[in-house]
């Protein structure tokens, strides 16, 4: 009589390969992330500059002198100094962390990584901001002068 082996089911192969599937998702995340945020923060760096250089050659064309005094004086300048912090965070991505690395360790390898990935994700989101504070003050500026 022959005694029937009782083991673990079989593993579904539809699971392995969903597991797989997204093991290899999560190292292309890891390994993308830091170029995925130095391309942002290039398109980061356009768009202020680009905006600095437009908003300031209307300043200066715009025949403002005599007719801005005090606080619309501040509310012309608000958006040139909102640009060009957010382009300086957009630099800021670029330049390394300077941990020191001993690549040895998987540990402080992992942690010089996820320091370095936060800081730059960090730089990003401020020069987002400050972009886009910019933008509103640039249509603020251009309403008040409008308006006369």
């Amino acid at each position: 009589m022959t005694v029937p082996t009782v083991g673990p089911a079989p593993a579904d192969a539809m699971i392995e390969d969903t597991q797989a599937f997204w093991r290899e998702t999560g190292k292309s995340l890891v390994r993308g992330s830091f170029s995925t945020l130095e391309d942002t923060a290039k398109q980061l760096i356009a768009v202020p500059g680009v905006l600095i250089g437009l908003y300031f050659h209307a300043i200066t064309f715009g025949d403002l002198k005599g007719r801005v005094d005090g606080w619309s004086q501040l509310l012309y300048l608000a958006p040139m100094a909102l640009l060009a912090i957010a382009l300086v965070f957009a630099l800021l991505v670029f330049f390394p962390d300077r941990s020191r690395l001993n690549i040895n360790s998987w540990e402080a390898s992992k942690l010089v990584y996820e320091r370095t990935l936060r800081s730059k994700l960090r730089a990003v989101r401020l020069a987002s901001i400050f972009t886009l504070l910019g933008v509103v003050a640039v249509i603020a500026a251009s309403a008040v002068y409008l308006r006369g």
